[in-house]
This record gives structure tokens, sequence and C-alpha cells, in this order.
């Protein structure tokens, strides 16, 4: 019961966000209200047709990945043929503001590590190179068409394991052992965060 009250929790979070998200969009966009009309219409839409298909019992796995992707990519060239030129340019704006902000995230973490852990210049390019072949390679990964969403999970799965790995031969046992204390450090504080927001 526990289990399932967290699950719960977590879902909820996950959707709150996402209907937070939805809505700095949207108003970031300045979506008129005949825009507004027609996106909850398509979304009523496309929740309605994922209920139908998850009902089906009568097809297989493989078809069932396939037609939800379909649905997925339809719902989202929907979406996207509601925006004008402006709101469309508006939308790349904001992603490669975002990547923006990604990168210097990225950038502060890894200065944060080389603090913590004590790295000397070596492991730290080495990390340093490692990670954006990492983050290459799941961008190659997550664009690639021919895979299914449960592929591309193992894949990124296989990758993180790769990443493990590479850490393990770079990092000294006692670097190791600060690292895990760390993430310990942070778990409560990372399913704090999960809740609230």
């Amino acid at each position: 019961m526990a289990l399932s009250a967290v699950q719960a929790q977590e879902k909820r979070a996950i959707k709150e966000r996402k209907e937070f998200r939805d809505k700095m969009v949207t108003e970031k966009l300045k979506l008129s209200d005949e825009q507004k009309q027609k996106a909850k219409t398509l979304n009523e839409d496309f929740r309605k047709k994922m209920t139908e298909l998850k009902k089906k019992d009568d097809i297989t796995v493989k078809e069932w990945r396939s037609k939800m992707t379909e649905l997925n990519k339809k719902h989202r060239a929907d979406m996207k043929n509601l925006l004008t030129k402006e709101q469309k340019e508006k939308i790349e704006k904001i992603k490669t503001e975002r990547k923006k902000i990604a990168e210097i995230d990225g950038k502060a973490r890894m200065e944060k590590m080389k603090l913590r852990l004590d790295l000397n210049d070596e492991q730290a390019e080495k990390l340093k190179k490692q990670r954006g072949e990492m983050v290459e390679k799941m961008k190659s990964i997550r664009e690639n068409k021919s895979l299914d969403g449960l592929k591309k999970r193992e894949e990124m799965k296989s990758l993180l394991e790769k990443r493990k790995e590479n850490l393990k031969s770079t990092l000294t046992e006692e670097q190791l052992k600060k690292m895990k204390e760390m993430k310990e450090i942070r778990k409560p504080i990372q399913k704090k965060r999960r809740v609230l927001s």
C-alpha cells in the first residue's frame, strides 16, 4: 500500500510539473482563446485515443508501441500546426535557451565535482570528455527514429552502465567512496524536491 501511495504521489507530481510547464509555455507564447480551445480539444482527443489504445489486448506489444508512436507524432504535429510563425520561432528560442542553461549547469556540476572530489586536471579532462561523448550518444539515441521507446531505454541503460565503468577506471577508490557518499546525501533532497514540485 505504501508503495502504491508513493507511486500515485510521484505520478501526481509529474502531472503537476507538466501542467506548470505547459502553462508557462502557453503564457510565453500568448496563445489566443481560439488556440487554447483547439489545443484543449486536441489534448482531449489524444487522451481518448491513448486510453482506447491501452485497452486493446488483441494486438502485439510491437503493434501497440508503433500505434502509440504514431499517435504521439500526430499529436505533436497537430499542436505545432496551431501555432503562428512567431510562436514557432518563440518555441525554438525557448529550446535554445534551455540548451544553453543545461550546458551552463553541466559545466558548473563539473567544477563542483572537481572541487569536492579533489580531481586532478587529467581526471577532470577525462571525465569532461567522457561526459561529452555520452551526451552526444544519448542525443543520437533519442533522435534515432528506427528505435522504439523500449530499445531506446535499453541503450540508455547500457550507456549509463558504461559510464559507471568509466568512473571506476578514472577515479581512485577514495574518490569513488566520496562520490557515493555525496549521492546518498542528495537522495533525500531530490525526493523532497520531487514531492514538492
